[in-house]
């Protein structure tokens, strides 16, 4: 399955993977009485087209039609997932 915005898409989860990664950084050095500095290096896995969820989680709660039903108007959610690993100085 395709989206016409997949490319933004992309964009905008690797963006999040990114900060859910700094928000990660921050509350774990706080925990050592410490601050998270600069970024230091941003590692992103390569992707090997296996970057979306399991067809079976994928499904939406829309009623899904017959195969064979040329009137079909079921809709999938589209779920992908991002990683990026980074480093961070700490203060």
């Amino acid at each position: 399955m395709k989206n016409k915005d997949q490319a933004t898409y992309r964009k905008l989860g690797k963006i999040e993977a990114l900060k859910a990664a700094k928000v990660k950084a921050t509350y774990l050095v706080d925990c050592m009485g410490k601050r998270l500095g600069d970024i230091i290096r941003i590692i992103e896995p390569e992707e090997q087209g296996n970057h979306f969820m399991p067809a079976q989680t994928s499904f939406s709660n829309a009623a899904f039609a017959s195969p064979g039903d040329p009137n079909s108007t079921a809709l999938r959610k589209i779920k992908y997932k991002y990683e990026m690993k980074a480093r961070f100085e700490i203060k």
